[in-house]
């Protein structure tokens, strides 16, 4: 069926990612100030939206170029969508991202502003960004610029962007915001990055330069450690000023993101198959997704 053959390219196991990082945006606001549920609401269609476009121009670029032109897990790839309804799918997606990205930008801002101009930019970009990660010409994920990518629009722009149109102020708290917001963009980008490294070998084949290709499997693998205490650090940083109970979400989760790159070493050194890091993906996106939640809860109890 048509529908589900969508469904596959959707590739629902991401959009756990993109409803934590507008979880994380609206906690903050809720912490630092005042929180409005139909901009978080509205917001996190949006960011699903733009996950699904992401996913899908993804799924189009890399069978253009021939990546995954025999993979069977890609609806294009499986030939459960020709490229015509790949090509129409794109347009209807972009077309609802940006009417919930305007709708998002006037409930936040109500009346024609810089800044609510500068978001309608920052909403373009996002789109752009999502479209041109492996479609279009000279798409930047073949480029090894993924990894920046969803750094800022899986971290910084939503979690921080989100905040402030909750609280639209540039104070200390704004400031403050970003230390969160970089360190799940990190983590994002970690999901990003098992990706990569186990698509190594086909995307050496085919040209395609990812920060996982530059590096190796075994350099990707002590990057994808960098990147995990990174996140640690920022959040610690954060948790420094705010309350002390905070600081247990850490010590819930770290054990559970080492277990996960212990077994990505496994993988790695035992060359696995694509299902063991297709399910490390699936248990990182929800790790991810569990930390928001107990964080949530500890700042806002």
């Amino acid at each position: 069926m048509l529908i589900k053959a969508y469904v596959k390219a959707a590739r629902l196991r991401t959009l756990p990612l993109a409803l934590a990082a507008v979880a994380l945006g609206g906690i903050l606001a809720a912490h630092f100030g005042q929180h409005n549920w139909s901009i978080t609401v509205l917001a996190a269609l949006t960011a699903i939206l733009l996950q699904i476009l992401s996913n899908f121009a993804n799924d189009y670029g890399d069978f253009r170029s021939g990546v995954d032109a025999n993979r069977t897990d890609r609806a294009l790839g499986g030939g459960d969508l020709t490229l015509q309804q790949m090509k129409t799918a794109l347009v209807i997606i972009t077309t609802l991202s940006t009417i919930c990205g305007v709708s998002l930008i006037v409930i936040s801002f109500k009346e024609l502003s810089v800044l609510s101009v500068l978001y309608f930019i920052i909403g373009l970009l996002a789109i752009a960004a999502a479209f041109k990660y492996t479609a279009g010409k000279n798409p930047y994920g073949y480029r090894g610029l993924g990894d920046l990518a969803v750094l800022i629009f899986f971290g910084l722009v939503p979690v921080t962007g989100l905040y402030y149109m909750h609280n639209p102020v540039v104070d200390y708290a704004f400031y403050h915001s970003l230390l969160p917001a970089a360190a799940f963009g990190l983590l994002s980008a970690g999901v990003l990055n098992i990706n990569n490294i186990r698509d190594i070998d086909s995307d050496l084949a085919m040209n395609k330069r990812t920060l996982a290709t530059y590096l190796g499997a075994t350099r990707a693998l002590w990057y994808q450690l960098v990147l995990l205490v990174l996140a640690y650090g920022l959040m610690m940083w954060f948790i420094r000023s705010s309350s002390a109970e905070v600081g247990f979400t850490m010590w819930l989760v770290l054990p559970v993101h080492l277990l996960q790159w212990i077994a990505l070493r496994n993988a790695v050194r035992s060359a696995a198959e694509r299902s063991v890091f297709n399910k490390l993906l699936k248990f990182l996106v929800l790790t991810n997704l569990v930390f928001v939640i107990v964080f949530g809860i500890l700042l806002l109890a």
